[in-house]
């Protein structure tokens, strides 16, 4: 029996020359591509990248990039402080000031260029002690704590309460406190009034400006009733002599005198203050606008250095 071996020839798979064009898959990946961009996947990625640009940005936070940011020069000064000073020459300006109080004060100015100045601790600079606004004068503003440990804006001139009014005394004497014991004829009237004393013939002054609403003489002697707005009205009586010339309707300003006491050694004349058409007694009213002793002023203002 004879047997016959053949070559084994294996099946090969025909060598194509030509490949067909993947479309769907380019397609995909082109879908992929745009959701990832769309999504921001692919900025996200790339942001995450060690790459030129995508370093991390510092912000500085400090009292000069503060003042910078609000259109400021910063400016540091000795004993802990800095300022941050803004010349105000264009009123859309006010509005970039970093608070209120100083939006407020800015637009009191008079000129067309004025200076504003907030001088406060470096370490707490939203906390200022001093504001300076130079206009065509100086106003100077301090930041004291009160009795109860409020915080206040005070005018360094007038020591009153910033802002607001400004009552001043009717001559350079304090108001009698009413006691039990004091001798004095119509006490009882007193309930309602405040009584001063002063050197015969002593100027008087109204309290606040205003507009004269009466005057005339009666049975306490001459009298003097001023409306000075802010829903406050005052009435002096008692005047040995009013001041020649005034007649109702006129505008007078504080300081201007408006009557004298009689010619007496000591004389006395009488106040009547109302607020909202309510009587308030003098010492109230005047330590109302002055919450700090002028002592206290003047020795925080030389705690600053300047």
């Amino acid at each position: 029996m004879s047997v016959e071996f053949q070559e084994y020839k294996g099946r090969r798979k025909k060598i194509k020359t030509q490949h067909k064009f993947p479309l769907i898959r380019l397609l995909l990946v082109a879908v992929a591509a745009f959701l990832a961009y769309w999504s921001g996947l692919a900025q996200k990625i790339a942001d995450a990248l060690p790459l030129p640009g995508n370093e991390e940005v510092v912000v500085v936070d400090n009292w000069e990039s503060r003042c910078k940011s609000h259109g400021g020069t910063p400016f540091a000064l000795e004993h802990g402080l800095a300022q941050c000073s803004w010349i105000l020459n264009d009123s859309t300006f006010v509005e970039r000031l970093p608070n209120t109080f100083l939006r407020y004060v800015a637009s009191l100015r008079h000129s067309e260029t004025s200076k504003l100045h907030w001088v406060a601790p470096i370490e707490d600079f939203s906390n200022a002690r001093f504001v300076l606004h130079e206009d065509e004068n100086k106003y100077e503003y301090l930041h004291l704590m009160t009795k109860d440990s409020s915080y206040v804006w005070v005018s360094k001139k007038t020591g009153c309460r910033f802002p607001g009014i400004c009552p001043q005394l009717p001559m350079e004497w304090s108001a009698l406190p009413i006691s039990d014991g004091f001798d004095f004829e119509g006490q009882e009237s007193l309930i309602a009034m405040d009584v001063f004393r002063g050197i015969g013939e002593a100027p008087i002054q109204p309290i606040l400006p205003g507009i004269i609403l009466s005057m005339g003489k009666d049975s306490l002697g001459y009298f003097m009733e001023i409306d000075h707005g802010f829903n406050v009205t005052s009435k002096t009586s008692g005047m040995g002599f009013l001041k020649e010339n005034l007649m109702v309707g006129d505008s007078i300003k504080a300081g201007t005198t408006i009557g004298r006491l009689s010619p007496q050694d000591s004389s006395a004349f009488f106040l009547t203050v109302r607020q909202n058409g309510l009587f308030v007694r003098w010492n109230d009213f005047y330590a109302a606008a002055h919450p700090v002793q002028q002592n206290v002023v003047a020795e925080f203002e030389k705690s600053l250095g300047f």
